[in-house]
């Protein structure tokens, strides 16, 4: 066999050692370094052979959920969620214009508005720069206006949807939470969505995406409600079949 030498190659000595005159002697273990190699040593030990393993009763278990997975029509329910949200920005822009003409004290006050279960919207006092009467009125034009609420309920309705068809540990990572018309109200301040976003991204305006606020205020889902939306995904997708 030919051997090629390169500078990194070191030259193995040729120098024997020397043999101890004195024989080695096993000696038994006491209780305390006994006790450590036990501390120090895996609980578990796998056998290939098929025994069953031995648990410490130190040992601590724990068990792992990874979630639900994303929906096969992610994309296509991603694209509906898209869609309300144009359509509620349009909305919401029309009726501060109309607010502006109509009440312009009111309009250059900074505020947000949600919906909440039954449909109906509600105003957030977000800069804390509304008035109890502020408050009833806003609360009051917000609900007379019939195309902001069905707007609104479109866009809770796609959110729901988007993040129950999401992974919580993959896709977007929308999938760890339950968002449910009974705890939208809570978590998401729809104008602060359309916060305005320049060249340089202010954190108003992060903190408005619709990520960052599920992520900030959601309810985390647990292995009870991801059964519950999969057991939902599969029923619409045999009653799309039928």
């Amino acid at each position: 066999m030919a051997i090629t030498l390169n500078p990194g190659f070191t030259q193995p000595s040729a120098a024997e050692l020397n043999k101890t005159a004195n024989p080695l002697t096993m000696e038994s273990l006491s209780a305390d370094l006994k006790n450590n190699a036990v501390n120090i040593n895996p609980a578990v030990v796998y056998h290939p052979s098929g025994d069953v393993p031995t648990i410490s009763p130190n040992t601590e278990v724990i068990s792992g959920w990874i979630g639900r997975p994303q929906a096969a029509d992610f994309a296509q329910v991603a694209a509906r969620h898209a869609e309300a949200n144009n359509s509620l920005k349009l909305t919401f822009e029309s009726f501060k214009a109309s607010l502006s003409d109509s009440f312009p004290e009111l309009a250059d006050k900074k505020f947000g508005f949600t919906i909440e279960a039954d449909g109906n919207l509600k105003v957030l006092n977000t800069a804390n720069e509304l008035s109890a009467a502020d408050m009833d009125k806003l609360n009051t034009l917000l609900n007379d206006s019939d195309a902001l609420k069905a707007a609104a309920s479109g866009y809770r309705d796609a959110s729901i949807e988007l993040v129950a068809a999401d992974s919580g540990s993959g896709g977007s990572h929308l999938g760890k939470y339950n968002l449910t018309k009974d705890n939208f109200a809570s978590t998401i301040d729809l104008a602060a969505l359309f916060v305005p976003k320049g060249n340089t991204i202010s954190a108003e305006a992060i903190d408005g995406y619709f990520s960052h606020q599920l992520w900030r205020k959601g309810q985390l889902g647990t292995p009870e409600t991801d059964a519950a939306i999969v057991a939902a995904r599969d029923a619409k997708r045999i009653d799309e079949k039928v």
